[in-house]
């Protein structure tokens, strides 16, 4: 059994409002009703009461023996089959890395697995059908991603089981359905899935994300070994951004520079504001726009297509990029995204014990 201290820091500060001239062209930021807030605090319980401790201060909380592993060994698990625009490429089979887990004693529920996210989300109607409790005495938390920011409830999900692999005392956040229907609307309807983010990942010794294969592996203790049966491999240093894993991109030949690696992002690229200009993807006023969805809503953004990218040996061509107009951009507007649309083309390994990303096929 290994135990993991949880250090990050959850602000509880909500973001203000952006003025902007495009402004009501976004959609509604999603909000839980006071209804519902009511019912959550109806089941809220304390950290004694939940078998944790936390400290609160004015802007932050902070949490002991949360997000602990009991594992026998690794566990190989299959990709839930949700087919691209492409389904005939490499990886197009698997729209987002989504498996199936037992949370909280009741099984068949569709996780996905987001490096993109530094936290574990589910939406109100999930978690009330899987009775997991938020924390008492814990103001809402401002959780902030592709759209806008939302306010949410810090929560534990008691157990996960993973094939052969129990998580236990997850610290998760509960806001509004449609803050996780948005990123799964487009291609599964009303379905529902539990986002599970790197900060309960990067407690095991690596995870691969084999979606040209379909499935996926969690490395408890054991070393990262490649593929010998695949053609390609190359590495990249891996390093943290606010919490999230990244590495070293080139775009068209130029001086590489940082990029977060987004497993549960339905895109190709996004570029901030700055750098799409710089780098010749967009002029203001100028170019394709789409409206994408995202954790905070949907808002207006140009889209193009990034001619070449370059993450270690690992060349990705013709990668649809689009960059966010309206409001605070993702990242702070300092990291350039990678997400799943060209992720998912590579066998992607995360072996977080040697901070190194593995990329094969």
């Amino acid at each position: 059994m290994r135990r993991a201290f949880l250090s990050a820091i959850l602000a509880l500060l909500a973001a203000g409002c952006a003025t902007d001239p495009y402004s009501q062209l976004e959609t509604p930021t999603p909000t839980l009703s006071p209804t519902q807030v009511a019912e959550l605090q109806k089941r809220a319980k304390t950290p004694e009461e939940l078998g944790f401790q936390m400290v609160v201060n004015e802007r932050s909380a902070g949490f002991a023996g949360v997000n602990v592993i009991d594992a026998r060994g690794n566990a190989t698990l299959p990709l839930v089959e949700i087919p691209s625009e492409k389904p005939k490429e490499s990886g197009g089979l698997y729209r987002v890395p989504i498996i199936v887990a037992s949370v909280n004693g009741n099984a068949d529920v569709r996780v996905m697995l987001d490096s993109g996210s530094n936290q574990n989300l589910l939406g109100y109607t999930l978690s009330h059908n899987l009775g997991i409790p938020v924390i008492a005495g814990l103001k809402p938390m401002t959780g902030y991603g592709i759209g806008g920011a939302v306010d949410n409830y810090g929560a534990i999900v008691p157990t996960m089981q993973m094939g052969s692999i129990n998580f236990q005392k997850m610290v998760a956040m509960i806001g509004p359905d449609e803050q996780v229907l948005t990123l799964t609307r487009h291609f599964w309807s009303s379905t529902q899935v539990m986002i599970l983010g790197v900060n309960a990942l990067r407690s095991l010794s690596y995870l691969t994300i084999d979606s040209p294969r379909g499935n996926v592996i969690l490395g408890v203790r054991d070393a990262y070994l490649p593929d010998d049966t695949l053609t390609f491999m190359t590495t990249a240093p891996l390093h943290w951004v606010g919490q999230l894993p990244a590495v070293e991109i080139s775009v068209d030949g130029r001086e590489p520079v940082t990029c977060i690696l987004d497993t549960g992002g339905d895109y190709g690229m996004l570029l901030p504001r700055a750098r799409a200009v710089e780098w010749g993807y967009w002029n203001p006023g100028k170019g394709r726009l789409a409206i994408p969805g995202g954790v905070g809503g949907a808002s207006l953004a140009a889209s193009y297509e990034i001619n070449k990218a370059k993450v270690g040996g690992a060349n990705f061509v013709h990668i649809p990029g689009r960059t966010g107009l309206i409001g605070p951009e993702v990242g702070g507007g300092k990291a350039v995204f990678l997400g799943n649309v060209a992720l998912r083309r590579y066998r992607v390994t995360f072996d977080f014990k040697h901070s190194v990303v593995w990329l094969e096929r």
